[in-house]
């Protein structure tokens, strides 16, 4: 996974342009999902689409990715290479990307009220992910495992939900 995150943060810092779309993938598209995902919600006039949605995304973020950094502190690509960093480089451990582990949590949860949302939003995620390893702040297995976090946490909450 290290010849991903080369291949991929190799090309920061050689284009004004390709680093300004990366810089808003990984920093700012969070904020544009969470502005669509409040349009949905009140567009549909169902305000469970956002509070099961984000739930889901808390759940996998603060529960589950929380429990892993007590017990795993994987250190940042910034802080053991020779990697080019594009964005302020966050505190917490690696694995998993919080990023990742919250929209991918509401990605999927998404697709269980409208599987084309639900799909735009993880493309939309893994594009932001990218954009993470892209910038030198994640390895891409933490952003993999941000996927696997998000999933779990949307079966868990779903599943609490339907019995």
């Amino acid at each position: 996974m290290f010849s991903v995150f080369k291949n991929l943060n190799q090309f920061a810092g050689k284009s004004k342009w390709l680093d300004a779309v990366a810089i808003f993938c990984a920093r700012t598209l969070a904020y544009l999902l969470v502005f669509v995902l409040l349009l949905g919600s009140f567009a549909k006039r169902d305000l469970s689409l956002l509070l099961i949605t984000l739930l889901s995304g808390f759940a996998s973020r603060f529960v589950i990715t929380q429990a892993i950094y007590f017990f795993y502190k994987k250190p940042r690509p910034a802080r053991i290479s020779n990697s080019k960093v594009l964005i302020p480089i966050p505190t917490n451990p690696a694995l998993p990307s919080g990023h990742a582990s919250f929209f991918f949590g509401v990605s999927f949860m998404l697709c269980f009220y409208s599987l084309p949302l639900g799909i735009f939003f993880i493309v939309l995620s893994f594009l932001m992910g990218l954009s993470r390893v892209f910038c030198g702040v994640h390895w891409f297995t933490d952003i993999l495992a941000g996927i696997f976090t998000g999933i779990v946490s949307s079966l868990i909450i779903y599943s609490l939900l339907v019995i």
